[in-house]
């Protein structure tokens, strides 16, 4: 285990859960360490004290390494299904057959000499004290999730009103083929601004969009860009930031009045290492093809992140460039797709690369 890696990890959880998880620890510890002193009173009380610490420490230094030994190295040997099949014979036989009878062995090795039942009761509660942080785990597990998230989400509803800091632009109107009139809109956030977290309202409820798919808006660095299709409805948001180190919110959803002006032609730009798309585009929206042969196009869809990229910027800019274009060859065609509601087919739109730059 990467010990670095996991206070890091821990460091990095909400300081409700930090105490929780920390309180979980001291009850494992408590728990362990009550068992040890009854056991050590028991068997002093019968003057084996001694080999009672004894046998202790030769299951954690001698039975415990060597039980996890066979159940591990021969399954990272063995190749293939067979290491899966290994492994849960060893977890389930072999591994308790080595741990139970060698604290029988030791047992009667030792003077005064642990009885077949004493020594078998010695190596059940040391196997329940290894295991106890891992039940502690799975049954403290949900409620310590629950209970943070609720802290979380009230401490983010709570937070005041505040006036959006981003300078608004203007709504574009695009006209896609197959789809129809699409909406685009981006809020560009001033320096300084970091944006913790952004809601989205659907129907009456408000979720938050980092657990799910974002397809009506991505995120460029603290920036928004919005794109949305008629039939959709229009998006509703709620962005929470901190100002003078205090957390605040504020509701935006986009005002698309009619406009008397046609829209324009949704045109991508095609570079034999990419796309420059008119507006930035969602990536979970979009689909991206390639020649596999001579008429045959494969669409890749552009929601896997490529080496270098991530969900924390998760636009389709212009100048957007594929890693690996000399291998998969020119971009072709781009598709788009829109979902108008549950009991409605999707819509998708194909923008095809001109036929004088084939």
């Amino acid at each position: 285990m990467d010990i670095h890696y996991f206070l890091t990890s821990l460091s990095k959880l909400p300081l409700f859960d930090q105490w929780a998880w920390g309180t979980v620890g001291v009850a494992v510890l408590a728990a362990a360490g009550l068992i040890l002193f009854r056991e050590r009173r028991h068997f002093a009380a019968r003057h084996k004290a001694g080999s009672w610490l004894s046998l202790r420490l030769l299951s954690l230094f001698l039975l415990l390494p060597v039980t996890a030994g066979v159940i591990v190295i021969p399954s990272m040997a063995i190749s293939g299904p067979e290491a899966l099949a290994y492994f849960y014979l060893a977890l389930l036989v072999l591994g308790p057959l080595v741990w139970f009878a060698g604290h029988t062995l030791c047992g009667r090795l030792l003077r005064p000499a642990f009885s077949k039942g004493e020594s078998l009761f010695m190596a059940a509660s040391g196997l329940f004290i290894l295991l106890l942080p891992f039940g502690a785990a799975t049954l403290a597990q949900g409620p310590i999730f629950h209970a943070s998230r609720g802290l979380t989400q009230s401490a983010f509803q709570s937070a005041p009103a505040a006036a959006l800091p981003h300078a608004v632009g203007p709504v574009q109107r695009f006209n896609l083929p197959t789809v129809g009139l699409i909406y685009t809109q981006s809020l560009i956030a001033p320096a300084g601004i970091e944006v913790e977290r952004i809601d989205r309202k659907v129907g009456e409820n408000w979720s938050d969009t980092a657990t799910s798919t974002r397809d009506i808006f991505c995120r460029d660095g603290q920036n928004l860009h919005l794109m949305w299709s008629a039939p959709e409805p229009t998006p509703v948001l709620r962005l929470y930031w901190r100002q003078n180190g205090q957390r605040v919110q504020a509701d935006f959803s986009p005002a698309t009045a009619a406009d008397p002006a046609e829209p324009r032609e949704f045109k991508v730009s095609f570079r034999p290492d990419g796309i420059d798309p008119p507006v930035p585009i969602p990536r979970s929206r979009a689909s991206i093809a390639y020649f596999v042969g001579p008429d045959h196009l494969y669409f890749n869809s552009l929601n896997p992140l490529q080496p270098g990229e991530t969900f924390a910027n998760d636009c389709i800019m212009p100048g957007y460039k594929r890693v690996a274009w000399e291998k998969e060859g020119p971009p072709q065609a781009i598709a788009l797709m829109f979902f108008q509601s549950a009991d409605a087919p999707y819509l998708r739109a194909e923008i095809k690369r001109p036929a004088e730059q084939q």
